[in-house]
């Protein structure tokens, strides 16, 4: 029985060809959009789901108080742990962990030859950063499946390391622990070399985490190495992100409970500093973050992990369903738009005796196999999307067909479009009365269908035009912020950043080096450059009679070419002088202002408390820059005169109106210094305009989102008007040729049709607007700079919907127009 509902559906299918393929590429577009979220959202939401008693694990953060606003840290003093397993109560593991980053790794092999890895870490890339020094209640915690050792007893000595399965295999060409346990593994940095010997070997992760590290060094061995001091295991007052602590709590113990517990801790151990600037705040804070929020909550530096915007994943998740939504609607509208050409089929088949139920069945069987062919094309449109959007797509994220989460997500997305797409139509199509039927004509309460479908097409084009008057806004916001004039010059100039660890000596050789070629104008030492995405910060202190301000202030290194060098305004008194220690300082206009001086001349020659005790003067005041991403405001800011660990080389050019050909035989000559003077090290830089763009790569993948979901949006929102307008003009056709016999032009029949849409249109705008303008200004508030949604922005988008429409209703429109109303008035 059911097999002949198919062959039936199947056939009707093949002599609509034109709506089903229709049909197929809407639902089809749509149902990609959805799988590719769906594959998005449930890869960011599995990670570290899979770890036992995993509701008892949290990390502890540090949220500290420095002169009145809040900082929070992903990590915390170093000595906390220890004392924390002295002295509180309610915890059952306490497993610190400290990254540590290694230049180099030796590696012994079997023929006595020392295999050599640079690891060239960066901080801004958190899949780097895998080796850490920990104990063995780490593995309490987070429990792993050994291979080889003991994980009771693998880092109870100083002088010991666990490989990871991978990485074993990386260092030693085998995972055979016969031959890998007890081989020797050097770490080196700037301060120590630390030989270690492999004591265990644990399988690699086969679920998603956050926790991706791979060399577990014994915290002990800090004890006997200068990694003690980087450590800071005696630095109470000092918060470091790569100083961090898991828990795992008792049963029946809450982080209330443990969090109460630190007042009195810190009482105890953490007495007054001699350097002012280094003492707690009675209002600082260790919060026990958990497990679960740890990949999401972004008031915590990543350091070593990948974060994830949640509300981000939750509005990709609005868009999937109303994607989905706008495809059945779609579907639905085109369904309809057919039902006077399938009136006669309706009314034999129930003169033959069909029932109402049986004919529902039909035209469901026959949106099963729409939606069925819709999902096979949306599984060979996904991997070509995945890799098209692959700059803002997690490289986890893959279609697996086999997986049963996949399975499952494509039988539910099958039966609940077929459902929502197909229900609609069947039910209309089945309640045909035959006499009408056989006549051509349709029955019962067409004009609230017609209400329906009118609905249905404002709230796809409500929909479709909140998409186009976001893209227009979050375009303009990202023009506006590279445009922004920052307070200082970004053209023409790059930087190269030194590898601290090889000293003083190297970097000014490469320095005289590149200052050498003819295409320098001009080279300066500085900390970082003018602009960075992060921030160094310094307490400082100003004192005046009974005045006291104390305050962390933006911190840069530079020497007496910085300020030319970035066009940067000096306002009043002088620049600094180049020095190896701080001697003189430079402050900005805001930071003068905090200060009581409204003219900045009279902040010229005052002194600032620098460190415990040293007093610096004042030289001079430059207007403001900012030195961060204008998700931020300005900042009171202090440019020191040490330049001692300065390793930022900026480079302006005399290049300007040269062809690029010139600048790239630059950048060779300078990698080939580069490489004279580290060897050993990669060659990067990167110019100030680049940079200042990649402060706002999360808006550039926002806005590829947003495009993206405009055009789907747009394309399956005309094919519903397509539907609509093919269904009136077929129910308009004796009208129309009716008119025609009257004296009505084409260009009469076309504004005819078209008015009806374009108030459909117009009324979609009226709802769009005020949901656009809310959810925009909700977005803009994050930033400290932004622009004012102006009025031209709606217009833009009403008329862009408006050319839409048009040239979307227009063929039907002027083939309806141009008919010969002999046919349409012929009546059987």
């Amino acid at each position: 029985m059911f097999s002949n509902y198919f062959k039936i559906a199947f056939r009707s299918l093949i002599k609509q060809k034109t709506y089903t393929l229709v049909n197929i590429t809407g639902l089809a577009i749509g149902l990609s959009a959805c799988l590719i979220i769906y594959l998005m959202v449930s890869f960011e939401l599995s990670f570290d789901t899979f770890h036992k008693d995993q509701d008892r694990i949290f990390r502890v953060v540090s949220h500290i108080n420095i002169a009145n606003s809040l900082h929070k840290n992903s990590g915390i003093s170093a000595p906390i742990p220890w004392a924390m397993r002295r002295e509180f109560s309610g915890l059952e593991v306490v497993a610190p962990f400290h990254l540590t980053l290694p230049d180099r790794i030796f590696i012994s092999q079997k023929n006595n030859k020392v295999k050599t890895i640079e690891t060239n870490i960066e901080w801004k890339n958190p899949g780097s950063l895998k080796y850490i020094l920990t104990d063995n209640e780490y593995f309490k915690i987070l429990h792993y499946q050994w291979l080889a050792g003991d994980p009771n007893t693998a880092l109870s000595d100083p002088f010991h390391v666990v490989l990871s399965q991978k990485q074993a295999q990386i260092y030693f060409g085998t995972t055979d622990p016969a031959t890998i346990m007890g081989r020797t593994i050097s770490y080196a940095d700037y301060s120590d070399t630390v030989t270690v010997t492999v004591s265990g070997i644990i399988s690699d992760w086969k679920d998603n985490t956050d926790f991706h590290f791979t060399d577990f060094i014994s915290f002990s061995t800090i004890e006997s190495t200068n990694w003690k001091e980087d450590a800071g295991l005696t630095q109470w007052t000092n918060t470091n992100s790569t100083s961090q602590v898991l828990v795992k709590l008792t049963k029946g113990t809450t982080p209330s409970q443990i969090e109460s517990q630190f007042s009195s801790l810190m009482k105890k151990y953490a007495s007054n500093s001699p350097n002012r600037f280094q003492n707690r705040d009675p209002k600082d804070e260790f919060i026990l973050q958990p497990l679960s929020d740890i990949h999401f909550n972004q008031d915590y530096n990543g350091v070593y992990i990948r974060l994830v915007h949640l509300p981000t994943l939750y509005s990709l998740l609005g868009v999937a369903i109303f994607l989905l939504i706008m495809a059945c609607i779609n579907f639905v509208n085109l369904s309809t738009a057919q039902s006077v050409q399938r009136s006669k089929e309706i009314g034999i088949r129930k003169v033959l005796g069909s029932t109402r139920w049986s004919l529902i069945v039909q035209f469901l069987s026959e949106t099963f196999l729409i939606t069925f062919g819709a999902i096979l094309l949306a599984f060979l449109f996904t991997p070509t999307l995945l890799s098209i959007y692959n700059s803002f797509i997690p490289s986890g994220v893959t279609l697996d067909l086999l997986n049963p989460f996949i399975i499952l997500f494509s039988v539910g997305i099958l039966v609940v479009t077929t459902l929502l797409a197909g229900f609609y139509p069947a039910v209309v199509l089945s309640s045909y009365l035959p006499v009408l039927s056989l006549k051509n004509h349709t029955s019962g309460k067409t004009t609230r269908k017609a209400i329906l479908r009118k609905s249905l097409i404002i709230f796809q084009f409500a929909f479709s035009q909140i998409f186009i008057i976001g893209t227009i806004i979050i375009e303009s916001q990202i023009h506006f912020m590279r445009s922004k004039d920052m307070g200082f010059n970004k053209d023409e100039i790059l930087y190269v950043q030194t590898p601290w660890s090889e000293g003083n000596n190297k970097k000014k050789i490469f320095f005289e080096k590149i200052k050498q070629f003819p295409e320098v104008q001009m080279l300066s030492w500085s900390e970082r450059p003018a602009a960075t995405s992060g921030d160094n910060t310094t307490g400082l202190l100003f004192r005046k009679g009974k005045k006291e301000i104390e305050m962390n202030v933006s911190r840069h290194n530079i020497d007496s070419n910085f300020l030319e060098l970035y066009g940067i305004k000096l306002l009043a008194g002088r620049n600094i002088q180049t020095s190896d220690s701080v001697k003189e300082i430079l402050i900005n206009e805001e930071y003068a202002k905090i200060l009581g001086f409204n003219n900045p001349r009279d902040a010229v020659g005052q002194f600032i408390i620098y460190g415990e005790k040293t007093l610096v003067p004042i030289t001079g005041v430059v207007a403001n820059f900012n030195t961060t991403s204008l998700y931020h405001s300005l900042k009171p800011v202090f440019l020191k005169s040490e330049i001692e660990g300065a390793s930022t080389i900026n480079i302006k050019l005399n290049t300007k109106g040269k062809h690029t050909e010139t600048i790239q035989n630059f950048l060779k000559k300078v990698e080939a210094a580069w490489k004279d003077v580290y060897p050993y090290e990669k060659f990067n830089y990167k110019f100030m305009d680049d940079a200042i763009d990649g402060f706002y790569q999360r808006e550039q993948q926002t806005a590829t989102l947003v495009n993206t979901a405009t055009g789907l949006a747009i394309f399956i929102a005309c094919m519903g008007l397509f539907g609509l307008i093919a269904f009136t003009t077929q129910q308009r056709a004796k009208e129309i040729g009716i008119r025609k016999i009257l004296g009505a032009s084409v260009q009469q029949i076309i504004a005819l049709l078209s008015k009806d849409f374009l108030l459909l249109v117009c009324s979609a705008l009226l709802i769009a607007i005020p949901i656009a303008w809310y959810a925009m200004n909700k977005w803009l508030a994050d930033f400290a700079y932004h622009i004012d949604i102006s009025w031209w922005i709606f217009v833009v988008a009403g008329i862009s919907a408006i050319g839409i429409t048009l040239i979307t209703i227009s063929y039907q429109s002027i083939k309806a127009a141009l008919a010969n109303p002999v046919h349409s008035l012929r009546d059987e």
